[in-house]
This record gives C-alpha cells, sequence and structure tokens, in this order.
C-alpha cells in the first residue's frame, strides 16, 4: 500500500510513542512535526531525533500544514488543543488520528464528528482498549445475545498518582489552559479509557452506548483544581452502568468491567475477558493484542482497505459526553482530605459491588452525591459554577 503523508503534531510525552510509531510504520510517510515548546528538554530531546531522521520540524501546526503535502494529521498534544486542532485539520480537508479524549466538550466533540461526515475524512481516537483483540471478541458476544439482555456494566479503577504527576506539567489537574477547557480530572484524563469501554461493552448494538441520564460524585484530593475521585450511575437504556474511578489509592490495583446479563455474565480487564454462563464452561480471551491497531486500522481504512475504525469521533464522543454530563451532575467539586478518604480502596470495591454511589455507602461522611441529569443536558456543560 502507498505510504500515507502523515504530520505529528506534539513529539514528546505520548508524543514520543506515535512519534517512534510512525517512523517505524511502512504504512506511513512522516513528512513533518511540530511542537510549540521546543526549548523544553523532553522536547528537545524528541526534536534530536526527527533531526536524525531528517523530519522538517516547525514549531506552528497552521505554518507546517500550509508549507508540508500531508494527508494525515496525527495529534499527540495536551487535550486543551484537541478541539481547535482537529477542526482546522478537518477544514484543510485531512484525516486525523487524535490522542484522547476526543475533545474536551462534548459541543466541540460533536462538531468534530459531523464536520467528518461532511468532509468524508476519517477521525480515529486513540482509545487502545476498544481495538484489542479480547474487546473485539467479547463485543461480538456481546452482540450475538450470549450474555442475553445486559442488565449491568461495572467499571472499576483504583490508581495511584502522586503530587509530582500534578507537577510534571502546567495543565496537569487543570480546568483552563490559556483559555481552553481542559478539565483535567481523573474522569478526562485516565478514566476515560475506561468509560470508552464501558459504552462499547454495554449495549448489545453494534455500536457504543451513550447514557440516557446519569448521577456523579467528584471530590479533589490532591491539591488540584479537578477531581480526582469520582464515581457515576448512568442509564444506558439496556444497562446500568455504575463506574468508579480515583487516583488515590496507595497502589496501582484495577482496571476492570464486569458486565451482566440475563444469561451470563463476563469480566474484563486490559488483558484478557471471561466469560461466565450457566450450563458452558468458562471461555476465556486472552488473544494477544496489539497497541498499535488503531493507527493501522486508521491507515487501512484510509487507503480504502478497511472500512470500519475500531474508535471513530462519533462513538469516541460518547465518552466525552459522560464526562461533561457527570460534571453537570456533580456541580461542583469539593476538596477532601487523605483522612476522609481513608480506606478508599475498600470503599470502592465495596460500593461497586454493592451497585451503589460512594456517598450512598455507611458512613461517608463526607460524600455528596449530585442530581440526576438528562442526556439532553450534557452537551450543554461550559464549566462549573466556582470557577
Amino acid at each position: 500500500m502507498k505510504p500515507v503523508k502523515t504530520a505529528l503534531v506534539g513529539i514528546s510525552g505520548i508524543g514520543g510513542y506515535h512519534r517512534e510509531l510512525l517512523h517505524s510504520l511502512e504504512m506511513v510517510d512522516l513528512v513533518a512535526a511540530c511542537d510549540r515548546w521546543p526549548e523544553r528538554t523532553p522536547v528537545a530531546e524528541a526534536l534530536a531525533k526527527l533531526r536524525e531522521w531528517e523530519v522538517p520540524f516547525y514549531e506552528d501546526i497552521w505554518a507546517m500544514l500550509d508549507d508540508v503535502d500531508v494527508e494525515m494529521v496525527l495529534i499527540a498534544t495536551p487535550h486543551p488543543f484537541h478541539a481547535p486542532y482537529a477542526l482546522g485539520c478537518l477544514e484543510r480537508n485531512l484525516h486525523v488520528l487524535c490522542e484522547k479524549p476526543v475533545t474536551v466538550l462534548a459541543a466541540d466533540g460533536l462538531q468534530v464528528a459531523q464536520t467528518a461526515a461532511q468532509r468524508r475524512r476519517f477521525v480515529a481516537v486513540d482509545f487502545q482498549f476498544a481495538s484489542y483483540k479480547h474487546s473485539q471478541q467479547l463485543k461480538e458476544l456481546i452482540c450475538s445475545g450470549e450474555l442475553g439482555e445486559l442488565r449491568e456494566v461495572v467499571g472499576v479503577m483504583e490508581w495511584f498518582r502522586a503530587d509530582s504527576y500534578y507537577e510534571r506539567a502546567d495543565w496537569s489537574g487543570k480546568r483552563y489552559y490559556e483559555d481552553l477547557p481542559c478539565w483535567d480530572g481523573v474522569l478526562m484524563n485516565q478514566a476515560v479509557h475506561l468509560v470508552n469501554s464501558a459504552l462499547q461493552l454495554g449495549t448489545t448494538e453494534a455500536g457504543f452506548a451513550v447514557p440516557k441520564r446519569l448521577q456523579a460524585e467528584m471530590y479533589r484530593v490532591h491539591d488540584i483544581e479537578c477531581e480526582d475521585l469520582a464515581s457515576i450511575r448512568a442509564d444506558l437504556g439496556e444497562a446500568t452502568m455504575h463506574l468508579y474511578a480515583t487516583t488515590c489509592c496507595d497502589a496501582d490495583y484495577r482496571t476492570s468491567l464486569e458486565i451482566v446479563g440475563t444469561r451470563g455474565r463476563a469480566s474484563w480487564d486490559t488483558e484478557r475477558a471471561v466469560v461466565h454462563r450457566e450450563g458452558h464452561d468458562e471461555v476465556v480471551l486472552d488473544a494477544p493484542s496489539d497497541r498499535d491497531a488503531i493507527h493501522r486500522n486508521l491507515l487501512a481504512c484510509i487507503r480504502g482497505l478497511e472500512k470500519r475504525l475500531y474508535a471513530p469521533a462519533d462513538e469516541a464522543v460518547k465518552a466525552t459526553m459522560t464526562v461533561n454530563g457527570a460534571y453537570v451532575s456533580a456541580g461542583s467539586i469539593p476538596r477532601r482530605t487523605w483522612d476522609d478518604i481513608a480506606g478508599l480502596r475498600e470503599l470502592m470495591d465495596a460500593a461497586a459491588e454493592e451497585r451503589k454511589l460512594l456517598a450512598e455507602m455507611p458512613g461517608v461522611a463526607w460524600g455528596q452525591v449530585g442530581e440526576v441529569v438528562e442526556q439532553s443536558e450534557f452537551a450543554s456543560f461550559a464549566g462549573l459554577a466556582d470557577d
């Protein structure tokens, strides 16, 4: 297949992974790269590698796109820039691969999806869990009715992040950055992968689910502006989603989903899925997964070799809608102390088992549950009253 002429925006951090991959793929001709901060040490180190490869470098994305013949742009910037960069690329009739989330605001994500359809351009989002072989196999099994009618999807993400994590970048943990919406909390950053997978596996339809309504709670324990602890209860139409996420545990513990139907249930994590049905042997889905499948899939679609993206913008925006809905529901992000959340892992595990929000658990005097909000309100999110 003829290599796809590709430009990379953001060359360090997660951009480093994309940089190395684009350079190695025979399906790609890496024709240019750009980064706004070439003086920063990680960027300078990445720039040295690009110069070894003789890849032209720019400090401005629009100057780069005006100067270089490009078919696809990979956006690996901090997420406040995803919306303006993706929309600008689409206006130039370019295909896009965007780091997650597709956008911070649902209204922007819906515009990206609509513009992609109008321009007949592909926009893929790097939700790699959605492309994993065992995720695809489990989705097929769910759609075939092997679990029966879906009843529950329960997601738990219990991670640890030290204060230094939130000090690593000037946008980390912020609500706004350079006057753009950032909302870099646990839901928009780390747990958005799990949200996306819960929506992928939470319906027997071929596409992804989107909540009809939801209720959420969120708190901040680290010295940041956004949430690092949250839980959501959402009506997906077929099933109820319960999702729990934090970066306040004492160590990384789990990233998992449980899908419950009338004829069976399945457990999913980033390595495998296990299916249990009464009267049947346990089925283990653990085929090796390709971390680079999102890229290969998009490139194949651009060249007409495949027709369906694993994580297209019109599906990926549903995760942004869910997170935006959680903010609308919660209404604020109150501070809590480390003493308040002592025993958090055990609390989250118990809440997941009982299908309750954290504030509904006995003894959680610090809890504060938000209002139930309808899907029509999700895209109205534009900030909180205490901004």
